[in-house]
């Protein structure tokens, strides 16, 4: 009887853990020091988790690394192809668009497509989308056109969202385990899983 007590008290604090909001920010700095981070805060911010790192630029940094960079491409082209996949994508991004919350954005892009035509008609076309969110009180999006310029896109990205693993947790695994996702993934590691009878 004790044992049963214990793993339903066990099971109830789990359940409350998973319910307690996960927070997650996002910082993608491109043109100097590129690179993306993610940070995710659990606990009321008792607990947190840091992923990603800025990179050094420059065609020395490359073959210090010594990544090969087209063969990479080649392996994401090949994964991204997988038969399927894009509509478990955007099926899992619906849902999971429903449960999290994003608490603001903070963003300030310079960005040239290297045609001040081009240019012009892009950010004409954002413009819209940047006035409606900027009408929120934690946003702050900052979108300049840069003519004259390059193909280029200069600045930082920074937003800070919030999910309940217990609401995103049953699309997640829907995806893991969809036919499609298990193809990526063997595509991914270079090798087919074989079943053992």
């Amino acid at each position: 009887m004790p044992f049963l007590i214990a793993l339903l008290i066990l099971i109830a604090l789990i359940l409350i853990l998973l319910c307690l909001p996960l927070e997650i920010e996002l910082l993608a700095r491109f043109r100097e020091h590129p690179g993306l981070r993610l940070r995710f805060s659990y606990f009321f911010c008792r607990i947190s988790w840091e992923a990603g790192k800025e990179r050094k630029r420059g065609r020395e940094a490359e073959k210090k690394t010594g990544v090969d960079h087209l063969g990479r491409l080649e392996k994401t082209f090949d994964v991204l192809q997988t038969r399927g996949l894009w509509e478990r994508l955007w099926l899992l991004l619906k849902r999971l668009f429903r449960v999290v919350k994003v608490i603001s954005i903070d963003t300030d892009l310079r960005v040239s497509l290297g045609d001040d035509y081009y240019t012009g008609m892009l950010c004409g076309l954002l413009l819209p989308v940047v006035l409606i969110l900027n009408q929120q009180d934690n946003n702050d999006i900052r979108l300049q056109p840069a003519f004259e310029e390059d193909l280029m896109l200069q600045g930082y990205l920074k937003t800070r969202a919030q999910v309940r693993p217990v609401e995103a947790a049953l699309p997640c695994i829907a995806f893991i385990f969809s036919p499609a996702a298990w193809s990526a993934g063997q595509k991914l590691i270079g090798k087919r899983w074989k079943k053992k009878y």
